[in-house]
């Protein structure tokens, strides 16, 4: 299940007409992931397909303008990535007749060194391979990984204990959300040196810094990117990651119209909290890469 823009607040974002030269639907053209990562000028198209069920996109992402770490890079220079959203059935039909129809053309899907589509799509191309086994790769074999896209247009209510929570600012700062994240989260995606990130965190009683969330603004003005949120295993269960998870997403909805996170699927946990706090559902995700 996915919801349409406006069902989280109208006019958040302005909806996508046009990706590649393909004039999208009204429900791709406001589908929050198109818009969000058409809005933070991520990626550059090359090619597009959709129907009613789904929206394809052939692609290269864009790295940040700042020169720093790039947010996503392909692992191949000759490589693309592919982003899908909408029903699993929807995008394998799409996948099977783009890559058909650009071989046709003398060209190929891929190589796809990065993929993103709807959850269960590998499951269906291999129930519905062709009979000469043209499944493009990395479709044919299982996903990475699996996860939900979750997005906010509107501030979070205060949670129990904000008032132990503050932006983490400066070297020294910024070393004590490193600390927490080697207990909380070792494997976060946003590393604390990322230089357009923002971070808060949550103080015991001693001062010690013992939740924190980070904040990717990846290109200025545009849609934020919540990530590494953690808890130190010794302090869940006091509503901290809630209390840190507000503070970012309000101090973001302050500068831009939309504020966005990932999880893995099984974290049910974090799910609950992201609800909690009027994070909807944009797309249950399944991804491949080397």
């Amino acid at each position: 299940m996915t919801l349409a823009l406006d069902a989280l607040h109208p006019h958040a974002l302005a909806p996508v007409t046009q990706v590649a030269g393909v004039r999208l639907s009204p429900r791709w053209a406001a589908h929050p992931v198109v818009v969000a990562e058409h809005a933070a000028d991520g990626w550059v198209a090359s090619h597009a397909w959709c129907d009613a069920d789904a929206f394809v996109v052939r692609l290269r992402w864009r790295e940040r303008i700042d020169g720093g770490r790039p947010f996503a890079v392909e692992h191949d220079a000759s490589g693309v990535s592919v982003l899908a959203v909408g029903s699993a059935e929807g995008a394998a039909r799409l996948l099977i007749a783009a890559d058909a129809g650009l071989q046709a053309a003398g060209t190929a899907l891929g190589p796809v060194v990065r993929a993103s589509v709807p959850r269960g799509t590998h499951a269906v191309l291999a129930a519905q391979a062709p009979p000469d086994g043209g499944v493009p790769v990395p479709f044919d074999r299982p996903p990475f990984d699996a996860w939900d896209w979750f997005c906010a247009t509107a501030p979070p209510a205060a949670q129990p204990g904000e008032g132990r929570v503050a932006e983490l600012v400066g070297p020294q700062a910024r070393a004590e959300a490193a600390a927490c994240l080697r207990a909380a989260n070792p494997h976060g995606e946003l590393p604390v040196d990322e230089p357009r990130s923002r971070w808060w965190g949550w103080r015991d009683q001693d001062g010690v810094v013992r939740g924190v969330a980070g904040a990717s603004r990846r290109v200025p003005g545009r849609p934020w990117v919540l990530g590494s949120i953690g808890t130190d295993p010794a302090w869940r269960g006091r509503g901290i990651a809630a209390a840190v998870t507000a503070a970012a997403t309000r101090a973001g909805l302050a500068e831009v119209p939309m504020v966005t996170l990932g999880m893995y699927a099984h974290n049910d946990a974090a799910r609950r909290v992201y609800q909690r706090l009027g994070f909807g559902l944009g797309q249950e995700f399944e991804s491949s890469r080397p």
